[in-house]
């Protein structure tokens, strides 16, 4: 086993900054494709009246109602599609800083977050499965935040297991921003662990 070098946590909140980094490019490009989708919504714009003949057909169409409603379907899909990545990323970010600090309070001296993922690249995550650290953390670490957001987080998941497919988006945009939440909380606890270590000089133990 290679020696512990001071160096392990810079690279442990490389990380973790990372995922963090991901998540507010994914939260960011989601709601640009829910405005969008909003903005494009056909119910919102009154098209021009104006139509077309096609040779062979019957009927003439009507050129800016199709270009209106064929941009809502995209702009819905890329809504749909941008939301599950910036869920699987949150709760990515939300259990991997988590895991990095229970691996830090269990005296570990870890270069890396750690999470499991499938072929395609997807984070296989529940927040059932989120660490409680609630009796590991001080209050000055954000223990209180932690645990209330934590709670929040599986509440959002079950509910949303539990909800129609109307109602789920909107539970889905609460749970991706919770766990958001969770990861930011976590990520301030993470550098408070980190810093204490270093002051109390346990940090480069072995």
């Amino acid at each position: 086993m290679p020696a512990t070098t001071p160096e392990w946590h810079l690279s442990l909140l490389d990380s973790v900054r990372a995922l963090a980094a991901a998540t507010e490019e994914l939260r960011a490009a989601h709601q640009h494709a829910r405005h969008t989708a909003r903005t494009a919504d056909p119910a919102r714009i009154i098209p021009v009246p104006g139509l077309l003949t096609v040779p062979g057909n019957a009927e003439p169409v009507r050129p800016h109602d199709e270009a209106l409603w064929q941009l809502s379907d995209l702009y819905m899909v890329l809504e749909h599609h941008t939301h599950g990545l910036y869920e699987n990323a949150a709760l990515g970010y939300a259990h991997g800083t988590a895991n990095a600090m229970s691996a830090v309070l269990r005296a570990e001296h870890p270069h890396h977050a750690e999470l499991p993922r499938d072929r395609n690249g997807n984070y296989r995550l529940t927040a059932d499965d989120l660490p409680d650290l609630s009796d590991s953390l001080t209050a000055q670490a954000g223990a209180r935040d932690l645990t209330d957001l934590r709670t929040r987080l599986i509440a959002c998941e079950q509910a949303q297991d539990t909800e129609e497919d109307d109602v789920e988006t909107e539970l889905s945009t609460v749970l991706a921003d919770t766990a958001h939440a969770y990861g930011q909380h976590a990520e301030r606890a993470l550098h408070h662990l980190i810093h204490y270590a270093d002051t109390h000089g346990f940090l480069c133990a072995s």
